[in-house]
């Protein structure tokens, strides 16, 4: 194969490597962004924990409950047993049982409000478990066709990168040399191509001789304005 077609094979071959890179840096990318479940794991935990403040606070109340319960019922044994008989012992027995249970009935409010608020946080603890079951589901599904898009695009790169060497394998040192520090110095394109009398790389008309010029196979020549090796067919 003449020299300048293969100079704009290499071209072609690396254009797509660069492609492929870019897409496969991407797909990884995204299969390493977990934001979306790690929210989600993060949501769970909050409703965990706010469901098991609510819970030890019920238990709480529950016990104190019980002791004010207790209270009262020791309490109404001395004031009708006969253990107390005196007018004014009697009378504060019934004041201390009243204030008991007012207190009682304080804390069984309390206790009403917090089991309301215990409803909506296991309301919301569902509904977080749920969305991380969902997202879980999602990220499986993510990894598999992003594992599938990785594969294929490694695997393209290969072949890629073995037609790339082959064809490397045919142009001499210098066309080399000369082909990457072009594609250093122009933004990784060493190669364009004449088009309706204008190159490709700068979209600047082309003066006859030049075209002509980039007509020889095997002598690459230049855009007279970008400097890129101008390939004529």
């Amino acid at each position: 194969m003449p020299q300048v077609a293969d100079l704009a094979s290499l071209q072609d071959y690396d254009d797509i490597l660069a492609r492929l890179t870019a897409e496969l840096e991407e797909a990884r990318a995204d299969l390493e962004n977990e934001e979306a479940l790690r929210a989600a794991e993060g949501a769970v935990a909050e409703a965990d924990e706010r469901c098991a403040a609510l819970e030890r606070d019920q238990r709480r109340l529950e016990g104190e409950i019980d002791t004010l319960v207790a209270r009262v019922e020791r309490e109404e044994k001395k004031l009708y047993d006969g253990s107390t008989s005196l007018p004014k012992e009697l009378e504060g027995l019934q004041r201390e049982i009243a204030s008991v249970r007012s207190h009682l009935s304080d804390v069984e409010d309390t206790e009403l409000a917090l089991l309301d608020r215990l409803e909506e946080a296991e309301a919301a603890r569902d509904e977080a478990h749920a969305g991380l079951k969902r997202e879980q589901g999602e990220a499986r599904e993510k990894a598999a066709r992003l594992g599938g898009v990785i594969a294929r695009l490694e695997g393209e790169m290969a072949a890629t990168s073995g037609e790339r060497d082959t064809c490397r394998g045919r142009l001499t040192a210098t066309l080399i040399a000369q082909y990457e520090d072009l594609r250093r110095r122009k933004g990784g394109v060493a190669v364009t191509h004449l088009r309706a009398g204008a190159c490709t790389g700068c979209r600047v008309s082309v003066p006859p001789s030049a075209r002509k010029r980039a007509l020889d196979p095997e002598a690459p020549a230049l855009c007279p304005n970008c400097e890129r090796i101008l390939v004529g067919y």
